[in-house]
């Protein structure tokens, strides 16, 4: 097939990779990475979009996105995200999240992935990449919002491992309830894309949002600690939490990043 993937960065250029490897041929637009080659040339003559863009920077690129693509198949593989308002307009959506650091991938090590429908499956499975199959588009999305602002969290506290596992295990089980609260399934939570991203990024000092935590803890300022760090997900992820005071990590998360 012919796949463009939108956003050139670390995941979009690992998820292009193991495209490649299943013999697709793979276009990318980034303005940012290739400012010459426009979104049209990225997807002439698509079969379908892959989006692996900042969750900050996708409504923008959503108001201007040519409405022939819209009808195209498109994986939302963009983390941070809490619904799919944004692709309200779309036909045919699916997502990709999961436990994978892009440089792994990129490495030829292997990850599993949690995606919502089996058309994920056959392009993207290979004997690196193993697809698990989970019908909740909601909850897979959300997870990969939750699990990153959980990360802030972790970061600050990772002085002591004992209470980053603490967080790690309550942070588990609010996001059991934050799904549930939000029409989604709290089981998805015990996915590759819930436990397992959130194990991975609340643990890994490679993740920006970890860094994030540990730099606030030395009493950084966000602003510095975002200009120097570009993209937080997780501090984008706050601002879509509604009701916060139900959730008590999460609240307390939100008050380090005031």
């Amino acid at each position: 097939m012919n796949i463009t993937v939108l956003g050139a960065g670390a995941f979009g250029k690992a998820l292009g990779k193991v495209l490649v490897d299943n013999n697709h041929t793979v276009n990318y637009y980034d303005p940012f990475v290739y400012p010459d080659y426009t979104l049209e040339a990225a997807t002439f003559n698509a079969e379908a979009i892959v989006v692996a863009v900042p969750s900050n920077v996708l409504p923008d690129m959503m108001l201007t996105y040519p409405n022939n693509l819209r009808s195209l198949p498109t994986i939302i593989a963009t983390k941070g995200l809490r619904d799919l308002t944004v692709f309200k307009d779309f036909s045919l959506l699916s997502v990709i999240s999961g436990p994978a650091f892009a440089q792994e991938i990129l490495d030829g090590k292997s990850a599993t992935l949690t995606a919502s429908d089996p058309f994920v499956l056959n392009i993207f499975q290979n004997g690196q990449i193993f697809i698990e199959l989970c019908d909740d588009v909601n909850g897979i999305l959300m997870c990969g919002s939750l699990k990153n602002i959980y990360a802030i969290g972790a970061g600050f506290h990772s002085e002591s491992e004992n209470e980053v596992a603490a967080l790690v295990a309550h942070a588990h089980n609010e996001t059991e309830r934050y799904l549930s609260d939000h029409g989604a399934q709290g089981s998805t939570a015990n996915y590759a894309c819930g436990l397992g991203d959130l194990i991975l990024t609340c643990t890994s000092p490679t993740s920006r949002n970890f860094t994030c935590g540990q730099r606030l803890k030395k009493g950084e300022k966000l602003s510095k600690i975002l200009e120097d760090l570009k993209t937080v997900e997780g501090v984008n992820a706050l601002k879509e939490i509604d009701n916060i005071k139900r959730y008590p990590i999460l609240a307390e998360i939100a008050n380090l990043v005031r």
